[in-house]
């Protein structure tokens, strides 16, 4: 199976849908990016649906839709999802997308409701879970640092109770967002509300252990609404740099969500643009996103090859991460499983 998810993975894309947001997120990924592309004059709804049918052509097989909110920009997702078979919406739940959209949606999650109300400005959480109870479509994406790590069982609870599954991100700060606390910056309204007073949400060594047994009592106690396996875990909560980071630029050399290669970033201008990575202002040498780890884990490491077992552990990742990721799983997991019937 780990082949075939594989597969679907090989020519992937990333398409910064809009440019607009409707919360303020604490150390935001894309607004506390000092460098953050800037697109004047946006194309039209016919030029996305002639963007996509060439990206088709092209043969891209896996399409991320991030940028500010892309549930802001209902007409280009629908373009999408007329030409492109798999993709992965970044989005914050408070606005309900279309079901003629058929990808899978990542449903940004940053605690409880006074944790949101702390971290987002509002009740997002509760908002989320009325819109997306159910749907098929919906993975709850749990960023998590240390200001929201007490809310793990709550937020679990609620998604149980709700019908949907969670996985986990940690929250990593942009290059803008680490200059800004080093230079002592006051606080703002917006996106650099807390950090002057509280640090940076980033989890130290003892921290990390932490995080690791907070994962595996989310797995232990929710089995059946826990997206992650002991591999994914003991990956991202690891100690130290997760990537080789070159020490002239402080950029990951080993990540796999650098725009290198086939893997092409697009602004809301449709031009392909020559940024580092899926979200190009993040530190390399504190990132532990999700989407990079996972999209590390393709070719199995040294830790993953020393054993019979080892290498179960780095196939059960993969069947993971087609869990997370695709929509609708693919027939080989309805194979799988009458396999196993």
């Amino acid at each position: 199976m780990a082949k075939q998810v594989i597969r679907h993975f090989r020519t992937p894309a990333f398409y910064e849908i809009s440019q607009r947001c409707n919360i303020w997120c604490e150390g935001c990924y894309y607004f506390e990016n000092r460098h953050r592309l800037r697109v004047i004059d946006e194309p039209s709804t016919g030029d996305w649906e002639s963007f996509f049918e060439g990206e088709a052509a092209r043969g891209v097989s896996m399409a991320y839709f991030v940028g500010a909110e892309p549930a802001l920009e209902r007409d280009r997702l629908l373009a999408a999802s007329r030409y492109l078979t798999y993709g992965k919406i970044g989005t914050n739940g408070t606005i309900k997308l279309d079901p003629d959209i058929r990808f899978r949606i990542g449903v940004s999650v940053w605690g409880d409701d006074e944790t949101d109300t702390l971290l987002r400005g509002g009740s997002i959480l509760r908002k989320a879970l009325r819109n997306y109870a159910g749907d098929e479509r919906a993975v709850m994406l749990f960023t998590l640092s240390p200001w929201n790590l007490h809310t793990v069982p709550a937020v679990l609870a609620a998604s149980r109770d709700h019908g949907l599954p969670v996985t986990f991100s940690v929250f990593s700060p942009t290059r803008t967002y680490s200059d800004k606390i080093a230079a002592q910056f006051p606080a703002d309204d917006e996106f650099f509300r807390l950090a002057p007073e509280k640090g940076i949400p980033v989890f130290s060594a003892d921290d990390l252990l932490r995080l690791n047994d907070a994962m595996t009592r989310a797995m232990d106690e929710f089995p059946e609404t826990v997206l992650c396996t002991p591999g994914f875990r003991d990956v991202i909560t690891q100690a130290g740099p997760l990537f080789d980071i070159d020490p002239d630029t402080q950029v990951a050399r080993d990540c796999g969500s650098r725009i290198v290669g086939n893997l092409r970033y697009h602004s809301t201008a449709l031009t392909a643009e020559a940024v580092k990575c899926c979200t190009p202002d993040i530190e390399c040498r504190d990132c532990r996103l999700y989407s990079g780890v996972w999209s590390s884990q393709f070719i199995p490491d040294a830790r993953f090859l020393r054993s019979r077992e080892t290498f179960v552990v780095w196939l059960d990742m993969m069947d993971m991460l087609g869990r997370i990721f695709l929509f609708p799983l693919p027939e080989i997991y309805r194979q799988a499983g009458q396999a196993t019937a």
